[in-house]
């Protein structure tokens, strides 16, 4: 075979490859999520998407940049720019993080909104006080506020409540696994997400509060195309 007719081969293989992932691309949505928590959320999400069998390409969970709300959109919009420059921006684009004792919570959650005024698909995935919550809805409704006592933070007490449930004696954040050991409860923390959104509308209520389950139905939508 002559060199002529490899380099031929080669090409046409090449342009066959970029036709396959852009037409691949035009039936799948990317998602970009950013994660305050530098373990237990991305664990979680990424064990989700393994799961589900999404691509890493398509539900994208970089390493966060910082650990305050704030430091999570600006770090999430950096990188949506600078993909949107290579000229294939992320259809959407999840900012994750707790209320919890952050200065910078009502900042940030005004800065996605600013964002998507200016066309950018930023959306906050927020939970009052802690993503804890969402783990704590998959054994059941629960409206009780939560409150700091004595040196227990109001994260360490959703985190008490936790430890009491079948299973969770010895959580700890940054935990491995957590998606898989309470994926058969999944069903359940939407419904009682949803009930506790419900409420919170009704009530003016936001503690406790969770967007975790808008997350988790995305996702899932994403993997049933």
């Amino acid at each position: 075979m002559g060199s002529d007719d490899l380099f031929r081969k080669n090409k046409a293989r090449k342009a066959a490859e970029l036709q396959r992932r852009k037409g691949e691309r035009a039936r799948n949505r990317r998602f970009l999520i950013v994660c305050e928590g530098t373990k237990t959320e991305p664990h979680y999400l990424r064990e989700m998407r393994d799961d589900l069998r999404i691509r890493p390409q398509l539900v994208h969970i970089p390493p966060n940049d910082g650990v305050s709300p704030d430091r999570v959109v600006a770090h999430a919009e950096k990188l949506y720019d600078q993909d949107a420059v290579a000229g294939d921006a992320f259809d959407m684009v999840y900012c994750v993080f707790d209320r919890d004792k952050h200065t910078t919570f009502d900042a940030a959650v005004r800065r996605t909104r600013e964002l998507t005024a200016e066309g950018k698909p930023f959306v906050a995935i927020t939970s009052n006080p802690c993503f804890e919550v969402w783990l704590l809805l998959h054994f059941g409704y629960y409206d009780k506020p939560f409150h700091a006592v004595g040196k227990k933070s109001v994260g360490d007490q959703v985190v008490s409540a936790l430890k009491t449930k079948p299973g969770f004696a010895k959580y700890g954040k940054g935990q491995k696994g957590i998606y898989g050991q309470l994926k058969d409860k999944l069903a359940d923390a939407l419904t009682h997400a949803a009930q506790l959104r419900g409420r919170g509308v009704a009530t003016g209520s936001i503690n406790p509060a969770t967007d975790v389950d808008e997350l988790v139905k995305a996702i899932q939508a994403l993997a049933a195309k």
